[in-house]
């Protein structure tokens, strides 16, 4: 599995349909797979949405989103055609709509619904596509990315009256080689009084402290302008500091929250989990609640996590060298920890500890600087473009501050990382032994005061202690 598509909330469950190719573990003909869930954590398969059979779509059904309308559960995507790879211009993508039960979804006789005819003149659809489709009064509005002539990205805005006529409003924002290459994966949604719109960026230029990925996502708040189709940002930052996060989307829940979850994992890189001879690739993140705290976007896990804790152990020590702490062991963990006051220079925890293997996280006390190692972390992840730079450290600026504070959720091959309350967060994949369970806090030119509450995630189900 690849790209979340369509997440939304439908008949009261949630539903995540998701990029998949039901015949091997690698890229493949793009179908729709489809899962619910009655609270984002426990999550049934459905059969195979979206299949690639049609004549607009017949190289793939690529991403979208999904809403309901007149009680109907409608389905945006994008029909990808390619049939010519070595022929330039021969691509052709464009956008489709499927409209079903939630269990069952038929293509519309109208499709494709947007095509190159709504495109600035004289720019060819092959690269065009991910249409988030969403209400607002009487119309419905779309926005979906597209290749400048450039060769960079933008966003584009188009409105209907009836879901299948669509016009050009105009461009939401464009690429203009400051951030990477082509754009993908558009989203949009209200937190508070802001907008916040979301993209993935190809090939962005890779930095000490960010975008150290061949691939990444990002966010900018601000307001859209409904008639020109404008989006005026007032700030723009990378939305994961780790590996692998990508494509993410969001929903709304019912008691007003914005939930997003996006793939974890990176293409061009290779498959751990197929060299392992494991019959799957790709999986998704914890779905995660965005918040505004003092103007500035921050991530948590979902709260319904709380609900597949065993009891609460805790701890606290002060920490020179490295110290373990009795029960604190495991592949599947939910752990907060607290790095306070004290003399050393660098401080953090050893995951995934056994056999020689171990996965870093180290705190910079006086440069402001979170690192995550990943690089004995079990089997190797390697990137598989010439040239391309290493993948397995990462860093993010904290600042100087008092206290790290930490949200640290273990998933056997699944880290996730929050950082000061939600203002930073990493997402990695990792491949160690199922013997390697071991944890140790360390603090290294001097003593640490260190604090800790976990819980085990033994009641999710598929969790493996």
């Amino acid at each position: 599995m690849n790209d979340p598509n369509g997440f939304s909330l439908f008949e009261n469950r949630y539903h995540l349909f998701y990029q998949y190719n039901p015949r091997d573990t690698v890229w493949g003909p793009m179908h729709w797979g489809h899962a619910v869930s009655p609270d984002l954590l426990d999550w049934t398969d459905l059969p195979i949405a979206l299949t690639p059979d049609s004549k607009y779509d017949a190289g793939g059904c690529f991403s979208g989103s999904a809403l309901t309308v007149d009680g109907m559960h409608a389905l945006f995507y994008t029909g990808h055609l390619d049939p010519h790879p070595s022929v330039p211009g021969s691509r052709r993508e464009t956008q489709c709509l499927a409209i079903g039960d939630g269990s069952r979804y038929t293509k519309d006789p109208s499709n494709p619904v947007i095509d190159e005819r709504q495109l600035p003149s004289g720019l060819p659809s092959g690269d065009f596509r991910d249409p988030k489709v969403w209400r607002e009064g009487e119309r419905w509005l779309c926005i979906a990315v597209h290749r400048q002539s450039d060769g960079f990205g933008q966003i584009l805005l188009f409105e209907s009256a009836d879901l299948r006529s669509w016009s050009l409003v105009g461009p939401v924002l464009r690429n203009r080689g400051e951030l990477g290459g082509m754009w993908e994966c558009p989203d949009i949604f209200r937190l508070e009084d802001k907008e916040v719109l979301v993209w993935s960026v190809m090939n962005p230029a890779r930095q000490e402290t960010g975008f150290r990925n061949l691939h990444g996502a990002v966010w900018a708040t601000g307001a859209l302008d409904r008639e020109t189709g404008m989006f005026a940002e007032e700030s723009r930052t990378e939305i994961d500091k780790g590996p692998d996060f990508y494509a993410p989307q969001t929903v709304a829940t019912p008691d007003g929250r914005v939930v997003m979850i996006a793939w974890m994992q990176m293409w061009e890189r290779s498959s751990p989990s197929r060299e392992l001879g494991l019959d799957w690739t790709g999986c998704m993140t914890l779905p995660r609640e965005v918040f505004l705290s003092g103007g500035r976007l921050c991530q948590r896990p979902i709260r319904e996590l709380e609900r597949y804790r065993g009891p609460c152990h805790s701890a606290s020590s002060r920490v020179e060298g490295a110290v373990a702490f009795p029960e604190l062991v495991g592949q599947c963990l939910d752990l907060e920890v607290v790095l306070g006051s004290g003399t050393a220079s660098r401080c953090g925890l050893l995951l995934y500890l056994g056999d020689g293997e171990r996965t870093l996280l180290e705190w910079d006390r006086a440069g402001g600087i979170f690192t995550l190692d990943r690089s004995l972390s079990g089997h190797p992840i390697r990137n598989l473009t010439a040239g391309a730079p290493e993948c397995q450290v990462y860093r993010a600026v904290t600042g100087t501050a008092d206290e790290l504070r930490l949200r640290l959720v273990l998933d056997r091959s699944a880290l996730e990382i929050f950082l000061q309350d939600g203002e930073i967060a990493m997402a990695c994949t990792l491949f160690p032994r199922e013997t390697s369970r071991g944890i140790r806090v360390f603090a290294e030119g001097g003593f640490i005061e260190c604090s800790l509450n976990w819980w085990n995630l033994d009641g999710i189900p598929g969790a493996v202690q």
